[in-house]
């Protein structure tokens, strides 16, 4: 028998260490894909949820910080009639009433108080049978000190006991001389309230702390009912880095020292107050998808690379014949082509700009019969030239030069529908590229709509005052560039408490959606209605410019307001409103104008209810000087 050439008896070796080495490769190669795809679905959900706790985040603090100036607001006024009226301790009604009178503006306060210059409670809440002092609380002391509002640390009512903060102002007598405070007193039940409401997940958490970061309130999805903490600096090594290298604003990630929960953190600080709002969504909860992509993409990962495995081994059992060598091949190239069949992305092979071949799922989600696309330019699927030639020189410059390439936008259908997906390529040779497209248009909405929700008003559906801000700002740009005029308006509903009392918070959430509805009627279309918060409304006019015609839409939408309102339950009921306006101009400052119109807004309510007051910002520049010119001759 003749012997066997060298080479013939070192192939079946050398074929099973190629095939040996093939298979690490291609498991190795599946492995960093899925790792690839994981990690990057893991930073894109880290991110989503990041920008979610701090879009939160902004929202809140813009609410809290409304509901500090409206108290700030009331405290100002309690002091300026408190020495215009020349009241004292012997005053107790007139104290009395102006108390009244302005905690009914102020729903979130659960008790308005004043003191004499030794911190004897002669009016409002312990100035009872069980008089109450609070010489010795720190917050008189800084009050005393201070012409603005202090905003206290936590501390426990003596009144009753609860955790609160108060809000407190000095008061200087008709002589100039300090003449004790007014405090109002929130409750941390009120905001943990507040919190309650949002939608947290299982395990998020919405806490409010002071600017040396001791707690008023915190509500927990996991705990809502607990007061742990309150009071207290339970803080993490991330949350004092964050707040050490950005104070303001920002986003950390870290185990909650309360409950050891971890959760990815967004902060605000606020404007004008010492006061940081945090909210935190948990990782178990916006992890949650993520780990059901793990569990599916690893075990996809598994199951190809089993099957790789097992066509290697089939080559290797058929490797001494030529026919079973090519039949393991062609077994191999059918299970690839079974993965390039996939359901869930559309693959594209292009060459030269045209598609030379496509899977059925990318034929299905674009919309065309099988075939259809074939020899037909990339640029037919695109929906702007821009985006086509973006992706085409852009794209193909990065994957040729050896660099990942992906992008999300917004691509055409046969039938012309927009929808968005995810578009990601790799180099075959110098001419031809693979693409692959995921649809993501669903994720995108759902984006959108939550992006929505943060600028609306959920019960009245109208702007809120993000959107309204956002809008002012755009109509200040305008302004400067084209000189036009606009006309900025604030509104508080008269009488809104006794409907609410009296009829429910149904009948008065009913009574905020018809006012609402009533101002969409009145306006154009470019003119922004708002809810600012609670009964306030604010109404932006571009290209109203005369003081005239501001007062006569004003005037309208009065009388719309006072007509009586049917409720649901079939009783009618009717408001009245308090309106300021002011004239704006490209000149001017968005915050000032808001700030603006409030005051002109409040001016109008303290003149009597149901007016309406339209000024340019000069003019309460210079109402705001000789009141200051006033008291300066005064003292």
């Amino acid at each position: 028998m003749p012997k066997m050439h060298p080479l013939f008896r070192q192939w079946p070796s050398r074929m099973t260490a190629w095939l040996v080495l093939g298979n690490v490769l291609v498991i190795a190669a599946l492995i960093a894909m899925t790792v690839f795809s994981l990690r990057s679905q893991w930073r894109s959900e880290e991110e989503r949820a990041s920008q979610t706790t701090d879009n939160l985040a902004q929202s809140l603090s813009v609410e809290i910080g409304a509901e500090l100036r409206n108290a700030d607001n009331a405290l100002s006024t309690i002091a300026l009639r408190f020495r215009s009226a020349r009241l004292s301790r012997e005053h107790e009604d007139s104290l009395m009433r102006i108390l009244d009178e302005q905690e009914s503006l102020l729903p979130q306060v659960d008790s308005l108080s004043i003191t004499d210059i030794y911190g004897h409670v002669i009016a409002g809440d312990g100035a009872g049978e069980k008089p109450i002092n609070v010489f010795d609380r720190p917050y008189f002391a800084q009050a005393m000190m201070s012409a603005d509002m202090i905003v206290s640390e936590p501390l426990q009512s003596r009144y009753d006991g609860q955790w609160c903060i108060v809000l407190a102002r000095r008061l200087i007598n008709h002589d100039g001389q300090f003449a004790g405070i007014t405090f109002a007193v929130v409750s941390s039940r009120h905001f943990v309230e507040r919190f309650g409401q949002l939608a947290l997940g299982t395990s998020g958490a919405v806490s409010l702390r002071t600017d040396s970061l001791n707690l008023v309130a915190r509500y927990s999805a996991g705990e809502p009912g607990t007061t742990r903490g309150f009071g207290a600096r339970n803080l993490s090594p991330a949350m004092l880095h964050s707040l050490s290298t950005h104070p303001d604003h920002g986003v950390y990630r870290s185990h909650v020292a309360l409950d050891n929960v971890e959760r990815i953190t967004a902060y605000r600080r606020l404007a004008r107050y010492p006061v940081i709002v945090f909210t935190g969504i948990s990782s178990q909860d916006y992890l949650a998808s993520w780990w059901r992509q793990v569990w599916q993409q690893s075990l996809l990962t598994a199951l190809v690379a089993v099957a790789v495995a097992g066509a290697s081994w089939l080559i290797h059992r058929h490797q001494r014949t030529v026919q079973r060598h090519q039949a393991a091949l062609a077994h191999l190239a059918q299970q690839q082509q079974m993965m390039l069949q996939n359901d869930l992305i559309g693959m594209v092979r292009l060459q030269d700009g045209k598609a030379v071949w496509c899977n059925p799922a990318l034929e299905r989600m674009f919309g065309y019969d099988a075939g259809e696309l074939q020899d037909h330019a990339s640029r037919l699927l695109f929906l702007t030239d821009e985006d086509h030639l973006r992706v085409a020189t852009i794209g193909s410059a990065a994957i040729r030069a050896g660099e990942s390439y992906r992008v999300q936008l917004p691509m055409r259908r046969k039938d012309g529908s927009a929808f968005w997906v995810d578009v990601s390529g790799m180099v075959m040779s110098t001419t031809e590229s693979l693409w692959m497209l995921v649809d993501i248009d669903k994720l995108k909405r759902s984006e959108e709509s939550a992006q929505q929700q943060a600028t609306r008003d959920a019960l009245t559906d109208l702007p809120n005052r993000r959107m309204l801000e956002e809008r002012l700002a755009d109509t200040l740009l305008q302004a400067r560039r084209h000189g036009d005029g606009f006309t900025l308006c604030y509104l508080d509903l008269d009488g809104f408490k006794p409907v609410n009392d009296r009829y429910g918070h149904d009948a008065g959430d009913e009574v905020l959606r018809q006012v609402a509805r009533r101002l969409q009627e009145l306006v154009r279309n470019k003119d922004v209605v708002a809810r600012m918060g609670g009964d306030e409304f604010a109404i932006l006019l571009p290209g109203l410019s005369r003081q005239q015609d501001a007062e006569q839409l004003l005037q309208r939408v009065l009388f719309s307001i006072q007509r009586r309102i049917q409720l649901d339950n079939g009783e009618s009921v009717s408001v009245n409103a308090s309106i300021g306006a002011v004239i704006g101009s490209g000149g001017d400052e968005g915050r000032d104008l808001l700030r603006a119109a409030d005051e002109v807004m409040y001016e109008a309510k303290r003149r009597g209810k149901g007016r309406i007051q339209v000024i340019q910002p000069s003019q309460l520049r210079a109402a705001s000087e000789a009141d200051a010119r006033d008291w300066a001759a005064a003292a």
